[in-house]
């Protein structure tokens, strides 16, 4: 029998880097139908942990905004709250003209997501703007319509898929969030700047991260099906970004 030949996958984004690297079940003649029918869905697979998820895709774009991203909540005064979804979606898209006026039409990266379902059940939009297209007092003077609460994308107990968690922990509920509607949207402009992955094969399942980095997690499984090795971590500022 030959070498074992892991199947790598790397993923870049600003400061995060991602890797997984994996070995493809092999098939038997003592398999059972299912066992076969199972391994040939991950030989078969294209999809790896590097963007596996919509938590995964969103840290990856949370990431192209770098050390420079602000996520801001917007929240509804009692007299401006809507009574539904598509209420908050026009004060959304009524808040986005503004702010593309108040930059003189000039484009911008943006990520957000309304929610309601937890905490005060109240509607309420996160949004994720880059430092160097809005300033925190230029977001609080735009949104008219409550309270703006701001704080860091990234932060070093989390890394930028903390804050992709949280967005993605809300799931439709047919009334107050529409079946149907994504849990969160981003720019078209911000999803280009997502490079794509490198792939190859390495005789080593071993994935190296240095020791200077902001964020680490790495994990791994092995089983009859393979075996499956992760990591990801976040460069310092001081360390080039290509």
């Amino acid at each position: 029998m030959g070498e074992a030949r892991w199947i790598c996958v790397r993923q870049e984004a600003g400061p995060l880097v991602k890797e997984c690297r994996a070995l493809r079940p092999r098939l038997s003649r003592t398999d059972s139908p299912e066992d076969r029918r199972d391994k040939q869905v991950i030989i078969k697979s294209q999809r790896t942990a590097v963007c596996r998820s919509p938590t995964d895709l969103l840290e990856l774009c949370l990431a192209l905004y770098g050390f420079r991203g602000s996520h801001y909540t917007l929240t509804f005064d009692n007299i401006w709250l809507p009574s539904n979804f598509m209420g908050v979606r026009r004060c959304l898209r009524a808040y986005q003209a503004k702010s593309m006026r108040w930059r003189d039409l000039q484009p911008y990266d943006w990520i957000y997501a309304i929610e309601g379902l937890h905490g005060d059940h109240r509607y309420h939009i996160h949004v994720i703007l880059s430092d160097d297209d809005f300033s925190p007092a230029e977001v609080r003077h735009l949104w008219k319509y409550g309270e703006v609460e701001d704080e860091p994308v990234l932060r070093k107990e989390g890394g930028y898929r903390r804050l992709a968690r949280y967005l993605t922990k809300e799931r439709t509920d047919g009334v107050i969030i529409p079946i149907g509607r994504h849990p969160w949207s981003c720019s078209r402009s911000l999803r280009a700047k997502l490079p794509p992955p490198v792939r190859w094969e390495d005789a080593s399942g071993e994935i190296k991260i240095p020791d200077d980095v902001l964020w680490a997690r790495r994990g791994n499984v092995t089983n009859d099906f393979g075996a499956y090795y992760y990591g990801e971590y976040i460069k310092p500022k001081n360390r080039s970004l290509l």
